[in-house]
């Protein structure tokens, strides 16, 4: 059987998973032509593959994706999803990550770092200005768009700050011990209107770009954010730039956006309410995220040699 190692990232890694599998044929593949020349007798393959490779493989059963997004994949090879191939991706590998970030984000917006430190660069120690812009984290609502690992993270850390948390998921999902329950898609804009925070963590398909737009952004409270962690076409960008001049939403947290990079001369970048990351919520040092994400192919790896069923498989008609 023979796997393909597509991730150079990995290599640190993949001596051990040799000793573990010393009858698996593991190749490492790192450019197109020795993809190419290896991927027609391959079953496995830990990486992407263009459509060209696809085609050419054969003997493909199995792709495992070193993220949880997966439009990579399925814009390369849209063919895929009419296949007998199993699609597993790397969800959750950042999700600690970008729950601490989300979390940062929604700190940072109620205790207004922005404005201390502009404060810090003006010189200007402002306290009777700080007393009246401050708020407390721990009487709010949290509300998570998306309860899926990453969901989760920043569920069970806003819990710990004493918010209130409540979400929505499209899929039937247990939100013990974080949230009583995990509403369907039907009541988000019950989640919106009882939200201070709404956090944004759902993965992105075709079919809900744009799932928050003018309608829903004026159901939230003027005095609520919103954070964006997973894709920034979630929210309509000219509904949301709209809101957050207007005084609709306080304000927003937003480590993705509709482009990316966000133009120089988007208006985000001058709004004095937006946070904005550079699509950064799931990292951390290097090795650490590498490891993590290797680690879900490992264990992968060995339910399917031994005809266990798969984690993190992703539904290919749903492309998540």
């Amino acid at each position: 059987m023979k796997a393909l190692l597509l991730a150079d990232f990995g290599a640190p890694y993949y001596p051990a998973i040799r000793d573990e599998h010393p009858d698996l044929d593991l190749v490492e593949a790192y450019s197109n032509e020795a993809i190419l020349k290896e991927i027609p007798a391959a079953e496995i393959v830990f990486g992407y593959l263009t459509a060209e490779q696809f085609e050419a493989a054969k003997n493909l059963k199995w792709i495992q994706t070193l993220d949880a997004g997966m439009e990579g994949l399925f814009n390369a090879v849209p063919t895929i999803s009419s296949t007998d191939v199993e699609v597993t991706n790397s969800r959750g590998a950042g999700a600690p990550m970008i729950g601490e970030h989300g979390v940062t984000l929604m700190l940072a917006l109620a205790r207004q770092l922005p404005k201390f430190w502009k404060d810090k660069s003006d010189h200007k120690w402002d306290q009777d200005g700080a007393l009246e812009v401050v708020e407390f984290l721990g009487n709010k609502t949290c509300g998570i768009i998306g309860f899926g690992k990453s969901g989760r993270e920043i569920g069970w850390r806003a819990k710990a700050l004493g918010m209130n948390v409540i979400a929505v998921d499209e899929q039937p999902v247990d939100g013990d011990p974080i949230v009583e329950d995990v509403w369907g898609l039907a009541r988000l804009d019950d989640l919106l209107q009882q939200s201070d925070y709404v956090v944004v963590t759902t993965p992105y398909t075709a079919q809900n770009e744009n799932m928050i737009a003018e309608e829903q952004l004026a159901l939230m409270k003027s005095s609520a954010r919103i954070v964006v962690t997973s894709r920034g076409r979630l929210v309509e960008h000219n509904a949301l730039v709209a809101a957050l001049k207007s005084g609709g939403i306080a304000g927003a947290g937003l480590d993705t956006t509709i482009v990316e990079p966000l133009p120089a001369d988007n208006e985000l970048w001058d709004l004095p309410n937006v946070i904005i990351t550079p699509h950064i919520a799931g990292n951390t040092e290097k090795e650490h995220l590498d490891k993590r994400t290797v680690d879900i192919f490992t264990d992968n790896l060995r339910r399917y040699v031994s005809g266990h069923p798969l984690v993190n498989v992703v539904d290919k008609q749903l492309q998540y």
